[in-house]
């Protein structure tokens, strides 16, 4: 079996969104091996000093027996432009190191920089981010029908800041904008694709 994987963005030295994080560990563990545990990442992750300072991507590979810690620097990649990707039959509740799923569905991609993955016709997520979508108000909405429920989509929405909606794909033109949103990049973090650029 793959393992499972959590990725925590470090900023200078700090954990960010780690209660998120801990829930889904706990979750992931009793989903996948009916585990009922208490995890608390801040209490096993110890931060190396080259790590201090600057955005690190803290990545944990787990198991229900051990778990695997390393430190990498981050910058966010560009993404300008998306393809849509139809897969009916794609599920991804538990976030795996194993994605040969993604990986097919990337391929598929062309030119584009990433993918837009529609489930039964409604948006759902993009190939390692959720997505949240900007209305014609001024309002940021993320799909009610993701793949996999990330830690910066579940904080973002605990703070008001975005809000939940059935997206179809063909209702796209009630958006001007979009953009990725993850562990790893924040709803600040970029500048967001215009729906124009949805193939």
């Amino acid at each position: 079996m793959s393992l499972l994987v959590e990725t925590i963005r470090l900023e200078d030295g700090k954990l960010s969104n780690i209660s998120f994080h801990n829930e889904r560990i706990n979750r992931s563990l009793y989903g996948v091996f009916g585990l009922r545990t208490e995890s608390y990442l801040e209490k096993i992750i110890n931060i190396p000093s080259f790590a201090s300072t600057g955005i690190f991507k803290c990545r944990l590979e787990y198991d229900d027996k051990t778990t695997k810690i390393e430190f990498l620097p981050y910058t966010v990649k560009p993404v300008r432009s998306l393809k849509l990707i139809i897969d009916d039959n794609i599920t991804y509740p538990y976030k795996y190191t194993e994605r040969d799923n993604i990986h097919r569905l990337m391929e598929q991609r062309g030119d584009c920089d990433n993918i837009l993955i529609i489930k039964n016709g409604m948006v759902t997520d993009s190939s390692y981010a959720n997505l949240v979508f900007m209305d014609l108000q001024g309002n940021w909405v993320t799909p009610s029908t993701y793949l996999l429920p990330g830690t910066r989509r579940a904080s973002l929405l605990q703070q008001g800041l975005i809000t939940e909606a059935v997206i179809p794909y063909t209702e796209l033109n009630k958006y001007s904008k979009v953009k990725l949103i993850n562990a790893m990049i924040g709803i600040d973090d970029t500048e967001g694709i215009t729906v124009k650029k949805i193939f």
